[in-house]
């Protein structure tokens, strides 16, 4: 350019840049290809001045773009030392200035996404001292960032985990990328855990520059997970207890083991369990564990209106003595006597009435925490329902003997009468006629009845009552009994020699369902009884009859318990349900259908299951006895 600021060369470069050929750019004003420069206004390449000078700006391209160019220029002097212009040396930096932007505006992004995480992020030197923080790291800790800044990240953390820290900041110089928890104090002196997510980082020439972690707050979940723990720790102990209760067989058991069980599993080194007398004036031991020899002989009996004992044992009040400085000095006597610093004092209440106490200490504990507390009180509810439970128990022994007394008395006496009952009414049909002879036949009719319904309850309280113990029974032997038993019925019954397992009640069964064919059919009905194989292992056994039959829809609560039969006003509702109770004893099953089928009017049959007893040999020995399984 010359000294009036016109263009006097370009070389095919600068032709390039502002997309013009040389004719049309020399001998134009450079400032009309400057952006916001008028073709006639003040030129700022071409000043007259002795100094280089360095600067960017925006050029006009031919297409009418704009080119940001940095300009170097030199002025020009002839030989007398006047200005006659200048030189400018241009290199186009658009793209570079639209990276540097974007740049720019990702690290406005970067910072702004740093500074508003929820996690801490924390940037170390190779000296691990910080060199960055984002604004939550710096909350967690109670600082500033500025505050942080140059800090050596040892001054955050406990003293006992520099080594530990020593060592995972040499692992980051060796390019190891780890997670792990660490507590950092606080400002406050406070202690949080984090969980960091750490890994290094380097240079261009993979020199070591520092480390980046990413920290996380997790002291609420640390508590959270801690409670947890305590928990189900807790849960572990009841559970333990619990079965104890459940599987005990008496008060003395359930005491001495709750006992064991509680200190075995809470670390504790001296437990007592005591029971209130009948009067409730006196606490009696019933078992120690760890207590010393020379104080057993005292602590036998314990007067419990006396402090502190009344606040357990009148109060029902958990009682906790522990080592303090205004511990008074009755309750400082009882710990020295029983060689413990920490002692919990429960109480044991069944059915909200207090019936013992238990005695639980500690040599090395100076006192109970909330959650040891909150156990060993729900420990004392437990052993105290166990208690319960066995109170309940002898009380429900004690009346079902007494109930099993009254009812053999009952049955006894009842039978006596019947029988008596019984002869005076054929007495009574022999001496009379007409109606007062038929008023004769149905009192027999009826003493009957009540003969037979005592015999049922009879039935009912033995397979109650009675263990089933089954062995070989004669099926044979029993039909020709039961049948031999109803001389004026009409009864069927095959040849079978087979044996099943079942008891001496099996003959109930025949007399039942002939007696329930016989109410309902009348003395004209006709039995069946049959038997054959089922499966190989059983027999079927068939008892039909020509009566009236079961309705379909009394088919499935036949069975039922005071379920009356289908004939208005007839039945007690007992003798099928002792039926049923008995094959299912037995192992087998049992079911009503037609006689003849899809003809429930043409009479009932009932059939149902028993296990053979089957032979077996030794297949080896050919000639060997037959035995039964």
């Amino acid at each position: 350019m010359d000294e009036a600021g016109r263009i006097t060369f370009v070389n095919p470069r600068m032709e390039e840049i502002l997309g013009c050929p040389a004719d049309r750019l020399v001998g134009s004003p450079v400032a009309g290809f400057i952006a916001g420069t008028s073709p006639g206004g003040k030129n700022p390449l071409c000043q007259e001045t002795d100094r280089k000078q360095e600067f960017e700006l925006d050029l006009l391209a031919g297409d009418g773009g704009r080119v940001h160019a940095l300009v170097v220029t030199s002025p020009v002097f002839d030989a007398a030392g006047v200005f006659r212009g200048c030189f400018a040396g241009v290199l186009d930096i658009t793209d570079r200035k639209k990276a540097e932007e974007a740049l720019r505006q990702s690290e406005q992004k970067y910072r702004l996404v740093v500074e508003s995480l929820s996690e801490g992020i924390w940037v170390l030197d190779p000296g691990a001292r910080t060199s960055f923080v984002n604004p939550r790291m710096a909350e967690m800790l109670g600082y500033t960032p500025e505050e942080m800044l140059g800090k050596p990240i040892h001054s955050f953390i406990p003293r006992s985990q520099s080594a530990a820290m020593e060592e995972r900041l040499r692992r980051r110089r060796e390019g190891v990328r780890e997670e792990y928890e660490c507590e950092f104090v606080t400002r406050e002196g406070g202690r949080i855990t984090a969980l960091m997510i750490a890994c290094p980082f380097s240079d261009d020439a993979g020199e070591f520059r520092g480390s980046i972690a990413g920290v996380m707050d997790i002291t609420e979940r640390k508590r959270a997970e801690e409670d947890i723990l305590i928990r189900n720790r807790q849960l572990a102990v009841l559970n333990q207890i619990i079965s104890v209760s459940a599987a005990s067989l008496s008060l003395a058991e359930l005491l001495e083991e709750s006992l064991e069980k509680t200190l075995e599993l809470m670390g504790l080194h001296v437990g007592i369990v005591y029971m209130l007398d009948a009067e409730r004036k006196r606490a009696l031991l019933q078992h120690q564990k760890g207590l010393p020899e020379s104080c057993v002989p005292k602590n036998r009996i314990i007067k419990v209106h006396h402090w502190p004992f009344n606040f357990i044992f009148i109060a029902g009040q958990p009682r906790y003595i522990e080592r303090q400085s205004d511990l008074n000095s009755i309750e400082a006597s009882i710990l020295e006597e029983l060689e413990v610093s920490a002692l919990a004092c429960v109480p044991l209440i069944a059915e909200s009435v207090v019936v013992g106490a238990v005695y639980a200490g500690s040599r090395t504990r100076e006192s109970f925490s909330r959650e040891e507390r909150t156990l060993l009180e729900t420990i004392g509810k437990e052993i105290g329902s166990g208690i319960l439970k066995g109170m309940l128990h002898k009380k429900l022994e004690a009346a079902n003997r007494e109930a099993n007394l009254y009812l053999d008395i009952m049955t006894h006496d009842i039978k006596n009468a019947e029988n008596v009952s019984s002869l005076y009414a054929d007495l009574l049909i022999e001496m009379l006629g007409g109606d007062a002879a038929q008023y004769a036949r149905k009192i027999r009719s009826s003493v009957r009845k009540s003969a037979e319904i005592i015999g049922n309850v009879t039935t009912i309280r033995r397979i109650h009552h009675d263990p089933p113990e089954v062995g070989p029974v004669d099926l044979g032997a029993v039909i020709r009994k039961q049948v031999a038993a109803f001389p004026d019925v009409a009864i069927e019954a095959g040849a079978t020699s087979c044996q099943v397992w079942a008891d001496d009640l099996l003959s109930e069964v025949f007399t039942n369902l002939i007696q329930n064919a016989v109410k309902f059919g009348g003395s004209a009905v006709g039995i069946a009884i049959r038997v054959e194989d089922y499966d190989g292992e059983s027999v079927l056994v068939s008892v039909e009859d020509t009566g009236p039959g079961v309705p379909d829809g009394m088919k499935e609560s036949i069975f039922t318990r005071f379920e009356r039969g289908w004939s208005e006003g007839c039945g007690d509702g007992l003798g099928l349900f002792i039926v049923r109770t008995l094959i299912e004893r037995y192992g087998g099953t049992i079911r009503v259908e037609d006689r003849v089928e899809g003809r429930p009017d043409l009479g009932a049959a009932f059939r149902f299951t028993l296990r053979e007893v089957l032979p077996v040999g030794d297949d080896e020995d050919e000639g060997g006895e037959e035995g039964f399984e």
